[in-house]
């Protein structure tokens, strides 16, 4: 790869590796950006050459970012963004709009209503509403009734952008022997969920069997069931209370998969385009 030749970054070249990404191929972007097939596919080697590294692969079903394209995407909406912010506060016309958001119950909690009131007092004509739920459910229907979704998969899964890494463990409450009951009694989200499938595929693998002894899409609901020692459960490692006892190899429990937090968009409207680079730099690494 030659060495960039240019230290500006080109604007429109990222708006062509935005869309690239986020719509999966090279037909889709150049049908979202009104361009050929071709001249979007000249503009990605544009960008490569210019930053010296490859963004995207090629040749594959689906169209994915390099690790280098991953890094630069975040980057690339944020830059995005704020060239429409610069519009925005010169124009008349302040960007309005409405955005939905789901979200797991622990960001919808915990996290997210402090991060979109500072967006909203930023954007006031901007107007937002969270909802929480089931990561998978609402992925689903992205661009339909959502327009960002946050949720947990599996480490490089690239169900939208990643935000960070975060291990997965298994809880108890006070009492210490619940782990050893045969079968294991579990506190997991409804089928589909992706915590209960790695779950019960793990138990299945170790030769454990298991019940099902509590189903809430609800977070406290889960931890609950486990503090009053009616099941174990599984817990990404922010939403593991200090109430609970995490378990181990040590306890006999097989191990749990790493997950990744990600963020996926709809195709973006201004409004939507805003708040996903603003998430994007608060939630990174979080």
């Amino acid at each position: 790869m030659q060495t960039p030749r240019s230290r500006t970054a080109d604007l429109d070249l990222l708006r062509v590796f935005d869309a690239l990404v986020r719509l999966g191929s090279f037909t889709a972007a150049a049908k979202a950006l009104s361009r050929t097939q071709s001249a979007v596919s000249m503009q990605i080697k544009r960008l490569e050459e210019q930053l010296g590294a490859q963004l995207v692969t090629r040749g594959t079903r689906r169209l994915a970012a390099t690790p280098a394209g991953l890094q630069l995407l975040p980057v690339a909406r944020e830059m995005l963004a704020l060239n429409e912010q610069l519009f925005s506060e010169t124009d008349p016309q302040e960007v309005a709009g409405t955005i939905s958001i789901g979200t797991a119950e622990y960001y919808g909690v915990h996290v997210l209503p402090a991060l979109v009131a500072e967006f909203c007092r930023s954007h006031p004509r901007i107007h937002v509403a969270i909802h929480t739920g089931i990561g998978w459910v609402m992925r689903a229907e992205l661009g339909t009734r959502f327009d960002i979704v946050i949720g947990h998969g599996a480490v490089g899964a690239a169900e939208g952008t990643r935000l960070h890494e975060t291990r997965v463990l298994w809880a108890t409450g006070p009492d210490p022997e619940l782990h050893k009951q045969r079968p294991l009694p579990l506190a997991v989200n409804p089928e589909g969920a992706v915590l209960r499938r790695w779950a019960t595929a793990a138990l299945d693998q170790a030769g454990i069997p298991w019940r099902i002894a509590y189903t809430s899409t609800s977070a406290a609901g889960l931890e609950s069931a486990v503090r009053a020692g009616l099941a174990i459960g599984a817990f990404t490692e922010a939403t593991l209370s200090n109430r609970l006892r995490a378990l181990g190899p040590e306890d006999g429990m097989p191990a749990l998969p790493d997950a990744e937090l990600w963020l996926a968009v709809a195709p973006a409207r201004p409004a939507v385009e805003l708040m996903e680079a603003f998430l994007i730099h608060k939630l990174r690494g979080a």
